[in-house]
């Protein structure tokens, strides 16, 4: 079988980032950027005001005091949006200033009106104030012509924020996959039915189609098919001929039903390989398919069936290769390095992600604590999971206190 880091290596090398397109600002987010971003002005633009309150000159201000105000005259007020072209005569005057105002050239500071009371076209101001105060200064965060958002980043809120801010109503991303999903069993039945004799539930289309939304990937196609050949084929033939990746949820292993790789290779699927040394999630398939238009392939991936399966092999191998399609030329999820809390013990021959919670002690140390339910079937050790616990291929046992590798489960990506 191959080794985990193997398979992964594999999978990167038939990944590529998608073609490029234009999405309007609210179509952006989780997609990664194709383009280097740069400020066509300075921002802030021009200098404004950080809070409603009073433009002054500080000099007239050195002695203000709740005991002892100094009152000035007002002579008028500018709105955020107004232009500045009200000025500062002379001392002993203010000028009335609304948060995000343009400020005067001779307004050096801005008294927070909390500090002032207003009567009769005057102002008592009852606090020193010291130059500067209250001033967004123009390129404060940044000069005009400056790098602020590197190529194969990937969007989120606040980045969606700053495009907008720059002036940005669409902007250049990688195109997000197309996915569909192809679960496979006689065995299940749409959550909400009725349960009979031995079906189970469908959890793994859920789960994935979830998997797929926290990575922005917010449409995925889904086919089912019985554990029947005829079925089986014409659920692949669709999603192939439709996808840029396909994702399928059991009959990959070796039993009389288990139909998944044998048609992906009548389909013209390329395998790339067929089961790795891991646990959970050794009967993985991944191949390529050529895709009509296109100089790279379409990957297909054939997951096992047990929820906890599905979900730690997406995770793990499906995951990295999804963002690289999306863009994203670096591994997000960094491994860490903490102390095991029990004790593991298993058989030589496969790398187990045992699925783990992080705790952090009084003196900073992160401690990983081991989920009680680590069979594939179980999903409550994997929801009640933060992180997957290394336990190397040729390892038998882990003892408490042991330093161990680890990675964050980051659905987001």
């Amino acid at each position: 079988m191959l080794p985990f880091s193997e398979a992964l290596k594999k999978i990167l090398e038939h990944c590529h980032a998608l073609a490029v397109t234009s999405l309007p600002l609210n179509k952006l987010n989780g997609s990664v950027t194709a383009e280097a971003t740069r400020t066509l002005f300075p921002l802030p633009r021009f200098d404004n005001s950080a809070v409603d309150g009073y433009g002054v000159k500080t000099a007239d201000l050195t002695k203000a005091s709740e005991t002892a105000p100094i009152t000035l005259k007002v002579i008028g007020e500018i709105a955020a949006g107004q232009s500045a072209d009200l000025e500062l005569a002379q001392s002993g005057e203010a000028i009335r200033i609304f948060t995000g105002a343009s400020v005067p050239k001779s307004v050096d500071a801005v008294v927070m009106r909390e500090f002032c009371r207003e009567s009769d076209g005057s102002v008592s101001v009852e606090s020193a104030i010291v130059h500067g105060a209250n001033i967004r200064c123009r390129g404060a965060e940044f000069a005009q012509g400056v790098e602020v958002i590197k190529a194969h980043t990937r969007i989120t809120p606040p980045i969606v924020g700053l495009l907008a801010t720059l002036g940005h109503a669409e902007f250049l991303v990688h195109k997000k996959p197309r996915v569909s999903l192809v679960i496979t069993g006689d065995e299940l039945i749409a959550p909400g039915l009725p349960l009979a004799n031995s079906e189970i539930y469908d959890s793994n289309s859920f789960a994935l189609e979830a998997a797929l939304n926290d990575l922005g990937i917010d449409e995925c196609k889904k086919f089912y098919a019985r554990d029947s050949r005829e079925q089986t084929r014409e659920a692949f033939a669709q999603a192939l001929s439709e996808s840029d990746v396909v994702i399928s949820s059991g009959g990959v292993s070796v039993g009389d039903k288990d139909y998944v790789k044998e048609i992906l290779e009548e389909l013209d699927v390329e395998t790339i390989f067929w089961r790795i040394a891991m646990k959970p999630g050794k009967p993985v398939f991944f191949g390529t398919f050529k895709k009509a238009g296109s100089n790279h392939k379409g990957l297909a991936f054939g997951l096992p069936g047990n929820p906890v399966s599905v979900l730690v092999t997406y995770h793990q191998l499906v995951k990295p290769a999804l963002l690289r399609l999306m863009g994203l030329e670096e591994m997000t999820n960094k491994d860490q390095i903490m102390v095991l809390k029990g004790m593991l013990r298993k058989k030589v021959g496969r790398l187990d992600f045992v699925r783990a919670k992080t705790q952090v002690n009084s003196n900073g140390v992160i401690s990983a604590i081991p989920s009680s339910k680590q069979d594939s079937h179980m999903m409550t050790g994997l929801a009640n999971a933060d992180c997957l616990v290394h336990f190397e291929q040729e390892a038998e046992e882990l003892q408490d206190g042991a330093k161990i590798t680890s990675t964050p489960i980051n659905w987001h990506g």
